[in-house]
This record gives structure tokens, C-alpha cells and sequence, in this order.
């Protein structure tokens, strides 16, 4: 008899521990071939030492093939959640293979749920982008493409009302670009970011209205190994918000429409602060088969201090982008974990800065295509 109460004891204990603990693991693996057209998003023409050189010159492309790794797991006990992913992933160019990269993005994030209103929320982060430019002293793309980051945030996720859900976050960040040229560059950001979501529902389906936000700034340092050019700091300011509202058809089917308005506060030079604003729209569609998910954006940039340029000179208007962004993922399921991916990306850039001698500031378009399979595990 007291053998059989030991016994029933232990399986309560475990039985009790079980169902307050949960742990769950999500991988897949992909792979997708296509082709991108212009992925150092290289101008059509520019002039330099008097030759002009066109976008043969210029512009490189090629046809690529994708391979990405996603491992995910989650761990539940009592009021605490744990998190991690792990999302390597590399790009490998055919016609020009020593400007494929690579990169690798991984975070941990632990909560803890003081109450039914009330939870902490914690998140460290780390990306290695391993992508060489074409340098600074060549004709175009200037700036770095590769760098180490990493950082965290920290904050409350509320409930102040009902179906509202409330959070405030600080965060901070460090960035150290690959050295290019005669220059090495980084920055340190930190900053507060704020979300509130209102859900309601409309014929069954849940609706959400949100509103997204944050304040930031960023120090850049400078460091050259010319005695040309100097050292330099610079010191941005950064506001962003976005209205979004999620309309469901269906329990398939909804769109998100969305309006962002962004603001960059150059306090160093003041040259190079911009006001960004544009509206924007996403879809998704989910069923037991098919997952498809699409973004269309158009957003426009009006720098505040740069005048625009023609190859003879200032225009008398300040310097504007235009950018139609378009993106589509879909997935349809074949058999035991299986699926056929497909994306189409496009990002157009138009400017009325058009002067052939800069480098900067000029119009471009960078599109790609790509098919694949999915493996779920």
C-alpha cells in the first residue's frame, strides 16, 4: 500500500509539472532558383574621368540560387515562455559567384507573465550579414552591404482596456559595417518603441486596429584610414508610425492596409534629414494547402536640406524619392511536409535627381523571381 502512494504520487508530480510545462520545435529547410536583375541597385548610366558608362557596364545580374534553414523552439512552464530561432541563410549567384552572401539571424526572447494583464518581455538578437559591395572606390554602391549587429530590448506588455493590448519596449542596437574602401564605419541606436492593437469582432471574424510607433537615435562613427578625409561623427534622430487596420473576408482570407509616416533629424550637419510617408497594403491567405502572403507599398521621401541635381546643376527643388515596393510569397503543399514556393520581389526608385557625374541619389529598379520546395519538419 505504500508503495502504490509512492507511486501515485510521483504521477501526480508529473503529471501536475507536464501540464504546466510545454516545449514545441518548428525547422524547415528551402531552397529556390531565379534570377535578380540589378542586385547592387546600380543607376543606368554615369559619367566618370569623361567616359560614360552605361548599364552593361554598370548593372550586374544573374541567375541565383536560395538555400534557408528556419529552427525554432518554444518552452512553456508556469508564467514563463522562452523562445529561440536560429535563420541562416545564402544567396548564391551563377554568373558572378563572388558576389553571392550569406547571413545568419538569431534571437532568444524570454517573457514572464506577472498576471492576466501584465507580462515582461525580453529579447537579445544577433545578425552576421556576410555581403561584400563592390568598395569604395569603385563607381557605385559606396556604402557597405556587410555587418555584425547585435542588441536587445526590454518592456511591459499591457492590457488596459479590453481586447487592447498595450506595449512599450526599450531597445538598443549596435551595428559595425565590413570595411570598404579607405573607410570603416558603425553606429550605436537606442531608442523606446510603443504598440497598441484594439481586436474586436465583426460576423465572427476577429478585426484589429493598431498602431505601431517608436523614437530612436543613432551615433555613427567614422573611421578612414586616408589622411584625405577625416574622421567623422553623425548624430540622427529617428520618428516612426504606422496606422494599420486587419480586415478578415474570411477565416482564409484579409488584407491590412497601412499608412506610415517617418522622420529623420540629421543634428550634426543638417543636410541629411528626410520626411517619409506613403501608404501601404498587405494580404494573406492561409487555408489547410496554400499560404500566400503579399506586400505593395508607395513611398515617398522629401529630404529636407539636399537640393536636387541635373547634369548642369542645381534644379531649385529639394531631393525626392519615390519607391514602389512589391513583394508575394506563396506555398502550396504537396505530401508529407512538402511544398512548392514561389516570390516575386520588385523595388522601383524614382528621383528628380538625375545628374550623371553623382553616384548617389539616382534612380533604380532591382526585381528577382524565384521557384522552389519547401521541406516541414
Amino acid at each position: 500500500m505504500k508503495i502504490t502512494k509512492i507511486f501515485i504520487t510521483i504521477v501526480l508530480t508529473l503529471t501536475s509539472i507536464i501540464s504546466y510545462t510545454q516545449s514545441k520545435n518548428t525547422f524547415y529547410a528551402e531552397t529556390q532558383a531565379g534570377y535578380e536583375y540589378n542586385y547592387f541597385r546600380s543607376p543606368k548610366e554615369i559619367r566618370t574621368g569623361g567616359t560614360i558608362l552605361n548599364e552593361d557596364d554598370l548593372i550586374s545580374s544573374s541567375f541565383y540560387q536560395d538555400i534557408e534553414l528556419n529552427y525554432r523552439y518554444r518552452y512553456k512552464w508556469s508564467k514563463n515562455r522562452i523562445r529561440v530561432s536560429a535563420n541562416p541563410f545564402s544567396r548564391i549567384f551563377y554568373e558572378n559567384s563572388n558576389d553571392s552572401y550569406w547571413s545568419l539571424h538569431t534571437n532568444v526572447k524570454y517573457d514572464y507573465k506577472f498576471n492576466r494583464k501584465t507580462s515582461l518581455l525580453t529579447e537579445v538578437r544577433f545578425i552576421r550579414m556576410n555581403r561584400e559591395g563592390l568598395g569604395g572606390d569603385q563607381d557605385v554602391l559606396i556604402n557597405p552591404l556587410g555587418y555584425t549587429s547585435y542588441g536587445g530590448s526590454l518592456g511591459l506588455q499591457l492590457v488596459p482596456l479590453i481586447n487592447n493590448e498595450f506595449t512599450v519596449e526599450g531597445f538598443y542596437n549596435f551595428r559595425n559595417f565590413d570595411a570598404f574602401g579607405v573607410r570603416d564605419l558603425q553606429y550605436n541606436e537606442f531608442g523606446v518603441q510603443l504598440s497598441s492593437v484594439q481586436t474586436f469582432r465583426v460576423n465572427k471574424l476577429k478585426h484589429k486596429l493598431g498602431i505601431t510607433a517608436y523614437a530612436k537615435k543613432r551615433r555613427y562613427d567614422t573611421f578612414n584610414a586616408s589622411d584625405i578625409e577625416p574622421d567623422g561623427e553623425r548624430d540622427w534622430d529617428y520618428l516612426k508610425g504606422t496606422l494599420y487596420y486587419r480586415l478578415p473576408f474570411s477565416k482564409q482570407f484579409e488584407v491590412k492596409p497601412n499608412f506610415i509616416y517617418y522622420v529623420r533629424i540629421d543634428n550634426s550637419t543638417n543636410r541629411s534629414g528626410f520626411n517619409q510617408y506613403g501608404p501601404g497594403i498587405a494580404l494573406k491567405y492561409d487555408n489547410d494547402k496554400t499560404k500566400i502572403k503579399g506586400t505593395f507599398s508607395f513611398i515617398t521621401r522629401n529630404y529636407t536640406d539636399i537640393e536636387a541635381r541635373n547634369t548642369d546643376g542645381l534644379i531649385g527643388e529639394e531631393l525626392q524619392y519615390e519607391y514602389a515596393n512589391f513583394q508575394l510569397n506563396g506555398a502550396h503543399k504537396i505530401r508529407n511536409g512538402f511544398s512548392v514556393t514561389a516570390t516575386l520581389f520588385s523595388k522601383v526608385r524614382s528621383t528628380n535627381y538625375s545628374d550623371i557625374d553623382a553616384r548617389s541619389f539616382r534612380n533604380y529598379r532591382n526585381q528577382y523571381a524565384g521557384i522552389g520546395v519547401l521541406w516541414e519538419f
